[in-house]
């Protein structure tokens, strides 16, 4: 079933149609406009600064986290800090959250604070809701982070705010959210107008919208209590119990009047304020974005359906990406070798994880040429139209579709029924009191999560692709028997916490999903491909690669078939991985900006040293992101 977000998409055109950035500019310099100011404005603002411009977005969630949590991989390799760390790619998150985002959410906060009378607390629950999600993004990317004196410059003239503890962040975030719950579930008063509300505008009984926002408050409250559980396990647990316990109830499915998500749009706006930041990067520009190596190898062994909307190969169409349908044969499910192995052709090439940018990252095979030198071929970044389509169709990397999770008007999820699943998974799993067993919560996670790419991300070449890949196995394959079958392969085998942890981090899969992917890899460790665990170390922790080595003869395009393994016992070793900043250990955090460092140096650099001393650090390195975070699960 479709769901129509076409009203949301309407609303938010007509808020930046009459409130531009010098207005609130405007508003933060002459405290006698800051009255007149429409405090609706204000909150679209938040969100959809939240949500981040194609600059941010690409440095944060494409170059940074997604990468880091192994649930995409980039072109970009030095962001990583695999490499070296780059400040242009660390600092663009944080500066636009504090800058814009939060810095508005402090303003509307106080606006409605200052009438005392009862008449904005729904609004006010709902502005602390939405700050809260900002600052959650924040902390969990970059560990401590200023949170009580955060946007106080205007008001409080605190111009180098100190840094609280993540710990701090996360409990008194909670205890807020708990203020705002209860009160949307008692207060008379009224709440955002519904064109103001692009989150839950879609709903136009006044209660029932605040009654929205209570669940959305006690879902993150889910959220933040697990994500606590290595740091302090009893604090985690009483937070889960009492939320999942809580009248308010908490989100358990897709439908807009239940999930909280940011409807974008394709055209309107100032850069990034419409359009899905980092869909825009991936269909305007390809965004050197690829399914993560891992992700891709459990859906082709799993047959799971969401491979046909998340995988493409990219080819350039004017002035945009689009997915490329012109395979003469088509197998999504034929999963490629890996480092050491002989040359299997496929359709979906995996680009490697390393941190070096070289052929052997992209690297299919080494041939040689008549005269017995070495000429590395390696997988195109995106289609080479000079090419055949038998060349493109098994040199090509598999990139995160621009159709439909790239796309310039995809949904940005905060929160959606499957992630509620997935936590009363753990919780069960646990032994914690939570409503249904282990079992039970799985299924419905699972379910949730396979539905939301037919609901919100059809496009042409998904059909496409389903038909092709009708056509190879001879006969007609749907997605709803795909799932089906899915979902019965996972639940048959072993439920422990590495399958439900696995599970919630691939159902992180869209364009902006990077985030909180990050976060459950940083929390638990989670073994993105069994048999393969994540011990912190980059993968595959070695600076060498094997890759098979054929005279050119024998590895024409005419000659290889679809699957077929193509022999060899001769291997020649490429370089893969230098080191980096990290020593080759996989970052716990993104680096704070240098400008930081250089403004705030006392409170930074006071925070920082804490931070080594309480968590120590990964591995043997000896880089600042190598530091654990509160809630970080350690490995050594």
């Amino acid at each position: 079933m479709k769901y129509n977000i076409f009203w949301m998409f309407l609303a938010v055109l007509t808020l930046f149609g009459t409130a531009c950035t010098d207005d609130f500019e405007k508003t933060n310099t002459d405290p006698n406009k800051v009255t007149d100011i429409e405090e609706g404005y204000l909150l679209t603002r938040v969100w959809m600064r939240y949500n981040g411009s194609p600059h941010e977005e690409h440095r944060g969630a494409l170059i940074m986290a997604g990468p880091l949590s192994g649930l995409f991989q980039c072109g970009y390799r030095s962001g990583q800090a695999f490499a070296g760390t780059v400040d242009s790619y660390n600092e663009a998150k944080m500066v636009e959250m504090y800058a814009d985002a939060i810095k508005h959410g402090v303003e509307l906060r106080e606006l409605l604070s200052a009438d005392n009378s009862g008449e904005n607390d729904a609004k006010l629950a709902i502005a602390n809701i939405a700050l809260q999600f900002s600052f959650q993004r924040v902390t969990d990317l970059y560990g401590d982070v200023p949170f009580k004196e955060a946007g106080m410059g205007f008001h409080n003239k605190v111009f180098y705010p100190a840094y609280d503890t993540q710990e701090d962040i996360y409990k008194g975030g909670v205890d807020l959210l708990k203020q705002s719950r209860d009160l949307l579930m008692s207060t008379a008063s009224e709440p955002f107008k519904v064109s103001n509300d692009i989150i839950y505008g879609g709903i136009e009984d006044a209660k029932e919208r605040k009654e929205a926002w209570a669940r959305l408050a006690n879902s993150l409250i889910l959220r933040m209590g697990m994500r606590a559980v290595n740091a302090d396990e009893a604090w985690a647990k009483a937070t889960v119990e009492e939320a999942a316990a809580n009248a308010a109830g908490y989100i358990t499915s897709n439908e807009i009047t239940d999930a909280a998500l940011i409807p974008t749009g394709d055209v309107g706006g100032d850069w990034g304020l419409i359009v899905n930041g980092a869909g825009s990067l991936i269909s305007g520009s390809g965004g050197y974005l690829y399914v993560g190596e891992e992700w891709l190898r459990q859906a082709q062994q799993n047959r799971d359906p969401r491979i046909f909307y998340v995988a493409s190969q990219a080819v350039h169409q004017g002035s945009s990406f689009g997915a490329w349908t012109g395979q003469e044969e088509f197998d999504a499910f034929a999963e490629a070798a890996r480092p050491g192995e002989p040359f299997i052709p496929v359709t979906f090439n995996p680009i490697r994880g390393g941190g070096t940018e070289s052929y052997s990252i992209r690297g299919l095979m080494v041939t040689k040429n008549e005269n017995g030198d070495e000429e590395r071929v390696f997988g195109n970044y995106f289609i080479n139209e000079d090419m055949s389509a038998r060349y493109n169709q098994f040199h090509t990397m598999a990139v995160v579709n621009p159709e439909t999770l790239g796309k310039r008007d995809a949904p940005i999820f905060l929160f959606a029924g499957d992630e509620t699943y997935y936590i009363l998974a753990e919780a069960a799993l646990r032994g914690w009191s939570v409503p249904n067993t282990v079992n039970a919560n799985l299924q419905q996670a699972i379910e949730l999560s396979l539905e939301k790419y037919p609901t919100y991300f059809e496009a042409p070449s998904v059909s496409e692709y389903m038909a092709k890949q009708s056509a190879t196995e001879g006969e007609q394959i749907s997605y709803d028997a795909l799932s089906a079958d899915y979902i019965a392969t996972i639940l048959s085998g072993t439920i422990d916490y590495q399958t439900i942890w696995r599970e919630r981090w691939k159902s992180c899969m869209t364009a902006q999903g990077g985030y909180e992917a990050f976060a459950i890899w940083n929390r638990t460790n989670v073994e993105l491909q069994p048999g393969y665990p994540s011990t912190g170390r980059s993968y595959p922790g070695t600076e060498k690669m094997d890759m098979p080595v054929y005279d050119a003869a024998d590895v024409e395009i005419d000659k290889l078939v679809l699957g077929q393994v193509v022999p060899t016992s001769t291997y020649s070793e490429q370089p893969f991985h230098n080191g980096g900043d990290t020593e080759g250990w996989r970052p716990r955090r993104i680096n704070y900006p240098e400008k930081e460092r250089s403004n705030n140096t006392e409170n930074i650099e006071a925070s920082i040293q804490d931070q080594i001393t309480k968590f120590g650090q990964v591995g043997n390195g000896s880089h600042f992101v190598t530091t654990y975070q509160w809630y970080s699960k350690k490995v050594n």
